[in-house]
């Protein structure tokens, strides 16, 4: 059996450049013959967001500085659009507020998931990370993290007993025990293993930056070889991710425009087994049979 390459991403759902990172991921997967497997590691991004609001916004109340701090954090948002163009929309972010004052929540949300239906929880984390960039809804809440719950078919009942009878947190503490045990004091950052080796690397990788790694880690056994581009390996991305962005595609294929990919789905949109949903900044496409988890 060919080797296979672990990446461990240190991250926290409401993460824009893990989102902006996800065309990576998906020419990883395609580019590699499916030989990479990726690990999310939740990390709590913010664990106490009075720890980053301004001082001086604090001393005229806590209502005051959560809605600046909120202000400053959608720009920051919006400025990471250039990473790959996946579409981002901040207006009127109110991700935090005097009740909801940390991304705890939706870290605990995806160690849930895991825990309550394994098969689902990396699309419970996209769904959330579109929830809360895309939509911009305030994913903080547990209502809102429950509605993802819902989109993604997983037992709302099951996850709730998870997220509340301490299973989900003594997951999450590993998770945190493990970030702690490596150092690791910024987000994002990747653990690569393979074969008996290891090698970290901090902050945002395009894609070529994880090629290079690959390649000295693997010391070159690992090569990628660009996929066939066809009907069926675009239908085998909307299977295997059934809430995708046609930037995704493109960069999973090696396509030169977005006009190539609406060319490619064609035939898929006429015989209904996808359909595009518009969004501000950009467009999804979303698998119809699997409408539901998205």
């Amino acid at each position: 059996m060919p080797k296979k390459l672990t990446i461990s991403n240190f991250t926290d759902p409401m993460m824009g450049l893990s989102y902006e990172s996800e065309p990576f991921f998906r020419k990883l997967e395609t580019h590699f013959q499916r030989r990479v497997t990726l690990k999310f590691i939740m990390s709590g991004l913010v664990r106490n967001v009075y720890d980053f609001v301004d001082p001086n916004d604090l001393l005229m109340g806590r209502e005051l500085a959560l809605d600046r701090y909120n202000a400053r954090l959608a720009k920051i948002y919006e400025d990471e659009e250039y990473i790959s163009g996946m579409p981002i929309k901040m207006k009127g972010l109110q991700l935090f507020s005097t009740e909801h004052t940390s991304s705890i929540p939706l870290n605990l949300a995806y160690k849930a998931a895991q825990i309550v239906d394994i098969s689902k929880a990396d699309l419970f984390l996209y769904n959330l990370r579109y929830a809360t960039i895309v939509e911009c809804r305030p994913t903080t809440r547990f209502d809102e993290i429950l509605a993802v719950v819902k989109r993604t078919l997983i037992d709302v009942d099951a996850f709730v007993t998870c997220y509340n009878d301490g299973r989900a947190q003594a997951a999450l503490d590993k998770d945190f025990q493990f970030r702690q045990t490596l150092g690791l004091r910024t987000l994002p950052a990747y653990l690569f293993e393979y074969d008996g080796r290891n090698t970290l690397a901090k902050g945002v990788l395009n894609y070529d930056d994880f090629c290079q790694v690959i390649e000295q880690l693997t010391n070159n056994e690992m090569v990628e070889i660009p996929p066939v581009v066809s009907l069926e390996s675009v239908r085998e991305l909307v299977n295997l991710h059934p809430l995708i962005s046609p930037i995704e595609i493109k960069y999973a294929l090696n396509l030169a425009s977005l006009g190539e990919v609406k060319e490619l789905i064609k035939p898929l949109l006429s015989s209904g087994e996808i359909s595009i949903h518009d969004v501000p900044n950009g467009w999804f496409i979303r698998r119809v049979s699997a409408d539901s988890l998205c």
